[in-house]
């Protein structure tokens, strides 16, 4: 009898504990999601404009994000340095605190960002899986942005009547020819002269000829190798153009010959 009842209570305990446990794991969606509703909107530091970061998580898991105030809301972008597949992001963001949660493709919730801040130049915190099981601390260093620009068009102040996803485009596009090769294809893509260096010299480039001609001694293993791991997204832009890889590349929009039509194009070449 005395075997029965304690089997009785050891269950009971059981079922006590694993009630506790879906409580508290509710306690925590809850309390994020009222976080969230009751966050300061108007004491945030951000402004109109793009922000881009550099950062990890977990320490050594390199990623870019970018984001951007809309309204009373924080929405935005990240990914995987070495992988481009692009996670969407939507929160809130205080004076001192930033909530941003993270979907995928699907729209499905993946995880959140939960950070503090001095100022927005260093965001850090926690990364939490949607599920709650899982959590890493993150930190995020302001790298640049573009101050004053209209949400979705980041470039818009460079070039003319051009989408983001159009400059980005472009830039996997030529970055794909240097890798692989493809130095007509890559000819066709450049606003000539440009100035290139060949055995440490300054050499104009005049034309299509020239380029597919010298294109070995311009863009070399070492180059290629650089210009591989230049992102394509969230690219540095200023009155010159639009920058690829620290410097390796600057893009813009020309003019063509004959008409008012205009096609983005390669405008320097730092080898």
């Amino acid at each position: 009898m005395k075997n029965i009842i304690g089997i009785i209570i050891t269950i009971t305990v059981i079922i006590i504990l694993a009630s506790c446990s879906s409580a508290k794991k509710g306690v925590d969606n809850n309390t994020n999601s009222n976080l969230l509703e009751n966050m300061d909107t108007t004491k945030s530091q951000f402004e109109k404009g793009y922000y881009f970061y550099n950062g990890t998580i977990n320490n050594n898991i390199p990623i870019i994000m970018s984001i951007y105030p809309l309204g009373k809301d924080m929405v935005g972008t990240y990914y995987y340095e070495n992988h481009n597949n692009e996670m969407n992001l939507k929160g809130k963001a205080e004076e001192k605190n930033i909530i941003l949660y993270e979907y995928d493709e699907t729209g499905k919730n993946t995880g959140i960002f939960k950070g503090i801040m001095s100022t927005v130049d260093r965001i850090e915190g926690t990364w939490i899986s949607a599920d709650n099981k899982i959590s890493y601390p993150f930190v995020l260093k302001l790298e640049g942005g573009l101050p004053g620009a209209e949400y979705g068009k980041k470039y818009a102040q460079i070039v003319n009547n051009k989408s983001d996803q159009d400059v980005e485009n472009f830039v996997s596009k030529i970055k794909s020819y240097i890798i692989n090769n493809k130095n007509e294809q890559l000819a066709e893509e450049i606003r000539y002269p440009i100035n290139v260096k060949i055995n440490n010299k300054v050499i104009k480039i005049r034309n299509k000829d020239d380029l597919v001609k010298n294109y070995n001694k311009i863009f070399t293993v070492d180059y290629k190798q650089k210009i591989s791991n230049a992102r394509t997204k969230d690219l540095f832009a200023n009155y010159q153009g639009i920058m690829v890889g620290l410097g390796l590349i600057w893009i813009n929009d020309r003019t063509l010959t004959g008409d008012n039509s205009s096609k983005l194009m390669i405008i320097a070449v730092n080898n």
